[in-house]
C-alpha cells in the first residue's frame, strides 16, 4: 500500500484500489457461489419447491429465477457457511490484499469470519443495502476499535447493477445510532449521515478491490440492470481482538503473524475451526432445513 493510499484512508475512510487482483484469481471463488447456489436450488427442486433446476440459464442467473419462481422471497442477504473452501481461504489470505491492510492495523492479522457473498437480485429491496456503518451490527464498542472491511465485485459493478456509494470521511464523526428498518430487515441510521458529506460511487471492475473502516457510511443502490450483482465482503482486524458480537459468526484465522509467522493458519487449520463451530452446522441446518421464505 503506498503511503498515499495510507494518508487517502486515514483522511476519507476508504481507498479503492483499481486492478489490485487479476480477475482470474477472482473467478475460483466465483464458481464455489456459484456451486452452493445450484446446490440451494437443486435441494428446492427436490422437495418440490421449484418448478425447475434452471439448467438452460447461465449459472449466474440461476438463483435469480429460483428466486423469482418463489414470489421474490429470501431468509437471508448474504451467505458464509456455504462457501467456505481452500479457494475462500486463498482469497482472504492474498498477500496483495494483506499488503494494504497491515499498514491500517499492523502485521498481526486476523480474517475474520464475518464473511458475505452477496446476491444483489434485480429490483431487490432488501438487498439494496442501507446507509450504515459496520459498527452498528459489531456493537458499538468497536467504535474504538479498527475493522477493516474489504468489498470484492465478483461481476462488474456499476450505477445501473447497484455498485457501492461512500461518505469520505464519515469516519471522523464516530459512532452514530441506527434502528432496525422493518422493510428493509436492515439498520438504518436515526440522523441523515449525508450531513457528514457528499456521497462518492464507485463502479468497479473485477480486480478492484474497496477498503474502507467499520465508521465510514457506505451503502449499495439498488439493483435496475437485468442481472444478478455477485460480490463479497470480508473483514481484517488485528489478531485476538474481541468484540460483542465475535461468537454470533464463523471463526476466523491468522492470515498473517509477522512476529510468528509459524502461527499463520493454513487451509486445514481453518476447516477444522470452521466445522467445529455451532455457527457453521446452524447455518447449514437452516439452508437445509428453509433456505428460502415463500
Amino acid at each position: 500500500m503506498a503511503s498515499t493510499d495510507h494518508e487517502a484512508f486515514d483522511t476519507d475512510g476508504y481507498v479503492l484500489l483499481r486492478g489490485l487482483l487479476e480477475p482470474e484469481e477472482l473467478s475460483p471463488v466465483l464458481r464455489v457461489i456459484l456451486r452452493a447456489a445450484d446446490r440451494l436450488i437443486d435441494d428446492l427442486f427436490e422437495r418440490g419447491r421449484l418448478p425447475s433446476r434452471f439448467a438452460a440459464e447461465p449459472m449466474v442467473a440461476r438463483w435469480q429465477h429460483a428466486v423469482a419462481a418463489l414470489g421474490g422471497e429470501h431468509e437471508r442477504r448474504s451467505w458464509d457457511a456455504d462457501v467456505v473452501t481452500p479457494e475462500l481461504h486463498t482469497l482472504m489470505a492474498h498477500p496483495r490484499v494483506l499488503d494494504v491492510v497491515e499498514p491500517l492495523i499492523g502485521g498481526e492479522i486476523e480474517a475474520t469470519g464475518l464473511i458475505a457473498v452477496r446476491p444483489k437480485i434485480p429490483n431487490d429491496k432488501r438487498t439494496t443495502v442501507l446507509w450504515h456503518q459496520d459498527s452498528n451490527y459489531f456493537g458499538e464498542q468497536t467504535a474504538a476499535q479498527r475493522i477493516i472491511s474489504v468489498w470484492f465485485p465478483l461481476v462488474q459493478a456499476d450505477t445501473n447493477n447497484g455498485c457501492m456509494q461512500v461518505i469520505p470521511g464519515s469516519h471522523r464523526h464516530g459512532y452514530q445510532a441506527a434502528e432496525m428498518d422493518p422493510d428493509h430487515k436492515a439498520l438504518r441510521p436515526l440522523e441523515d449521515p449525508e450531513r457528514f458529506g457528499k456521497p462518492v460511487t464507485c463502479p468497479m471492475q473485477v480486480g478492484d478491490v474497496l477498503f474502507f473502516s467499520n465508521l465510514t457510511y457506505h451503502r449499495s443502490l439498488m439493483n435496475a440492470s437485468d442481472h444478478t450483482r455477485w460480490s463479497i465482503d470480508l473483514r481484517y482486524h488485528e489478531t485476538g481482538m474481541q468484540h460483542p458480537r465475535k461468537a454470533d459468526f464463523l471463526p476466523g484465522f491468522t492470515a498473517r503473524s509477522r512476529a510468528t509467522p509459524a502461527a499463520v493458519d493454513r487451509w486445514a487449520d481453518w476447516r477444522h475451526a470452521v466445522h467445529a463451530h455451532p455457527y457453521y452446522h446452524r447455518m447449514r441446518a437452516m439452508n437445509r432445513a428453509a433456505p428460502l421464505a415463500v
